[in-house]
């Protein structure tokens, strides 16, 4: 894990050592623009930075003389590349090591399907036993069949299941997210966090974000990976499914690697959020999750909501400031097939993805890059502090929720570039 966090680490200052620099002719000649990239938006002022679009937008001010030229793309293609092998690779991973460790004995679809059996089983129990288990049941087959890819495969799926065992696996590693705030936004055509961000108050908020979309692009490139909504959230801990944040190898070097004063990844487990916003923390999560990605049509405006009440619930109880957010484009950065719903649903109940999804044609795991993708953040509902609110108070305010996001999808569809979008509420 040491090993793993310098390579990081390492990489990350590679990536962001010095660009040439630009005199001040050669900008003369490029007709003396300086363009603005994701939410940051650089243009020469006389003064120091300042909020300049009444809400919050941060403006930076280069010498007079220079500014930096950096128009590359393929250093945002690379790290996307990265977070989908990271974020989609980890679970199949391990499913295919160990479903390969048994296929010999009763065949591929068969060895996948137990795995699958086994790890929703597995994935609700202690990492000591889930890493026992896999190692008796893997080695086993191994040394029935007496292959050398059998005990490949069962070393590489009894490694998996126990290196996640490790509290953490690397420190943070402030290089690599200086390196992501830059460049998640600049893999689109445009990526931007507006709205009233000029309500937000650090402590005791809770930022709801919709819709899911298949990797949430909105969400990673314009609220988690954003250096304007670091600033005006302060410490904030952005919370995703339990089952990638402490089961995901690959993903958990993303988590760990975040962790710093802005705040963390943490699972969306009730006692994560039980302890979290019992001392006040900013909480910021996608309500809907799995279940909006099972539901996601390329193109359709839907959220996951009718039967997700429990952070309302929370919110009531430590009374929080309830922010809704929403983000147009996202149902355009990947095409998915539909089919079996019920069933993937179900699925999704045990922590298991099941989407089938592709962006771009030369690379599927990749979104679509010719897509805008504008994250519009809403005033605050003040919900009042009741220990114990009842189902009734829940729904009350739930209600209220779903019509304050209703309206912030209205108020800005047209400024999004989509007057006749309708939102679909699940």
């Amino acid at each position: 894990s040491i090993g793993l966090g310098l390579w990081v680490r390492a990489g990350a200052a590679w990536l962001l050592r010095p660009r040439r620099l630009l005199t001040s002719s050669q900008l003369a000649a490029m007709g003396g623009s300086v363009r603005a990239v994701g939410s940051v938006t650089e243009t020469p002022r006389s003064a120091g930075p300042s909020f300049v679009d009444g809400v919050g937008s941060k403006a930076v001010a280069p010498p007079a003389a220079e500014a930096t030229q950096d128009h590359s793309w393929w250093p945002s293609l690379l790290l996307f590349l990265a977070s989908g092998v990271a974020w989609v690779a980890s679970i199949p991973l391990l499913m295919i090591t160990l479903g390969g460790s048994m296929q010999p004995l009763v065949g591929w679809p068969l060895g996948l399907g137990l795995a699958v059996g086994m790890f929703s089983v597995l994935v609700q129990v202690d990492q000591r036993i889930a890493t026992g288990v896999v190692f008796v049941v893997s080695f086993t087959c191994a040394a029935v069949t007496g292959s050398k890819w059998t005990f490949g495969a069962a070393v590489a799926a009894t490694g998996l299941t126990a290196l996640n065992g490790i509290t953490r696996l690397c420190p943070g590693c402030p290089e690599l997210l200086e390196f992501q705030c830059q460049r998640y936004a600049r893999y689109h055509r445009l990526s931007q966090l507006r709205g009233a961000l000029h309500t937000v108050q650090p402590g005791r908020s809770f930022f709801a974000c919709h819709p899911h979309g298949v990797l949430s692009v909105g969400w990673i490139s314009n609220v988690v990976w954003n250096r304007r909504f670091h600033h005006v959230a302060g410490r904030c801990f952005y919370l995703i499914d339990k089952t990638l944040r402490n089961k995901g190898l690959l993903a958990r070097l993303f988590c760990d690697a975040y962790e710093g004063p802005h705040g963390g990844l943490r699972d969306n487990s009730q006692n994560t959020m039980k302890q979290l916003m019992a001392k006040g923390e900013s909480v910021c999560m996608i309500p809907g999750a799995y279940q909006e990605a099972t539901c996601f049509t390329y193109g359709k405006d839907r959220v996951a909501l009718n039967k997700r009440r429990g952070f309302v619930k929370y919110c009531l109880r430590h009374g929080y400031r309830l922010h809704p957010v929403y983000t147009f484009g996202e149902s355009d950065t990947y095409y998915t097939v539909g089919g079996f719903e019920s069933f993937r649903l179900w699925l999704n109940q045990w922590g298991i993805p099941t989407v089938v999804f592709w962006g771009l044609s030369w690379c599927p795991m990749l979104p679509r890059r010719n897509v805008e993708l504008l994250t519009f953040l809403g005033e605050p509902l003040e919900l009042p502090k009741i220990e114990e609110p009842t189902s009734e108070q829940v729904d009350e305010w739930h209600g209220k929720y779903v019509e304050a996001l209703r309206g912030l999808f209205d108020q800005h569809k047209a400024e999004a570039g989509r007057p006749d979008a309708f939102l679909e509420i699940l």
